[in-house]
This record gives C-alpha cells, structure tokens and sequence, in this order.
C-alpha cells in the first residue's frame, strides 16, 4: 500500500510539473545571442506578471498552422516607442520623466525628442540585443511611426533584430497569446528526445499581404510545434 502512494505521488507530481511548465528546444537564429540553436528552455505556463526583458512563448496571429513563437517583451501596454535607422526608442508608461529618471538609474542611453524623452535601444546593454548591419532591411523595419501599446496588448521582438518575425510584422499581441514564460535556459544538450521542437519559420507572402507588406519572406521567427 505505501509503495503504491509513493507510484501515485510521484504520478501527481509529474502531472503537477507538466500543467505547470514546458520543455523546448530551439532551432533557430531570431533570438540570438539569448537562445541559440540547440538550446533548450523551460518555461513557465502560468503567467502572473509580464516585465518588459521578458522571454514569452506567444502565439502567432498570422500564422494559419497556429504555431508558438519565443520573443522578448520590447513594451508594456502605455508605453510608447517608435524606431528610427533600426534603432528602437521606448518610453515607460508614456511618461518622460519616468523615462528619464529609469535612465538615469540603470546608467541607460537617453534621447531627447519633441515628445519627450526615451530609451535608445534599452535592451542592447542588458540582453545583448544585436544588429546585422551587412543585411538590407526594408525601410518599413527601419523605421517605425511612433505608437501607444494598447491595453492587454505586448510589443514583442527578436533579439537578433534583422533577422526576426515579431511584433514589427504583426502588431502587438493579446494577453490571451502569451502561453508562457522562458524561466531558464540550458544550452545545447546532446539528444533529449522528449523535447519539443521549435522550428524557424519563414514569413510567407500570404502573411506580408495581410499585415500590410511591411516585410519580405526571407525574415524568420522561432515557431513552437506543440502537443497542447
């Protein structure tokens, strides 16, 4: 009898431990040099607060296959951001002088603009954000108006910024998108079979079309083929 509440035990537990978390595996460059190819992440299912810097899994509003993308949190609802010659511009809250004391405090590099002051590429120093320069970009991903993030909405990016399918071609996505959180990130084991893959996937001329043409096919994203 004790063994067998020990078999249902330890049954619970992994029950518990997979309602609550997710194993992938990352087979793409978009967020390099966070998560390079062969990685593996575990992630958090229950979401509780979103930060900006976060690694969220969202699902991908253009994508037909319904498939789950791994970007980091670029903007909160009420911030405000636009980009200029592939750099990105952030204001906290809408506020200028939350913007600028944020700057002042984490020693972060500070523009001053007719609409205030912002964060020029906020996530460079901390996360590693990196830019392709050789590449040629589209001048709509060059540059972007200025924007209010929604209520309930995340601006969400790659941090290999040239060469990823986020929030630039989509838009930001619902609350209601964000499956998970990256909580951990181990890198590059041998062969886990039990591991979900995650696959690049290419933004296809269907999709250009439907957001406006703002991006060729060849840009990529880190999609999660999943078994919920």
């Amino acid at each position: 009898m004790k063994r067998v509440l020990i078999y249902l035990g330890i049954i619970a537990g992994l029950l518990i431990l997979f309602y609550m978390f997710r194993i992938y595996r990352i087979d793409g460059t978009s967020m390099n040099y966070g998560m390079l190819e062969g990685d593996v992440v575990l992630c958090k299912r229950q979401v509780d607060t979103i930060k900006r810097g976060d690694m969220l899994v969202v699902r991908h509003p253009l994508d037909p296959k319904g498939r789950l993308y791994v970007k980091r949190c670029a903007a909160l609802p009420g911030d405000r951001f636009f980009q200029e010659k592939r750099f990105f511009y952030l204001q906290i809250d809408g506020d200028s002088d939350k913007t600028y004391r944020l700057a002042q405090k984490h020693d972060l590099s500070l523009v001053s603009t007719k609409e205030g002051y912002f964060l020029k590429n906020p996530y460079l120093k901390y996360y590693g954000v990196v830019h392709n320069w050789k590449l040629k970009v589209p001048g709509e991903l060059s540059r972007l108006p200025m924007t209010t993030v929604e209520d309930d909405h995340y601006y969400v990016l790659g941090d290999y910024r040239d060469n990823s399918a986020d929030s630039r071609f989509f838009g930001a996505v619902p609350r209601d998108w964000v499956m998970s959180k990256v909580i951990y990130v181990l890198k590059k084991p041998k062969d886990w079979m039990t591991l979900l893959e995650i696959k690049e996937a290419d933004s296809s001329e269907k999709e250009v079309k439907k957001n406006g043409g703002l991006t060729p096919s060849s840009f990529k994203g880190q999609s999660i083929s999943s078994t919920e």
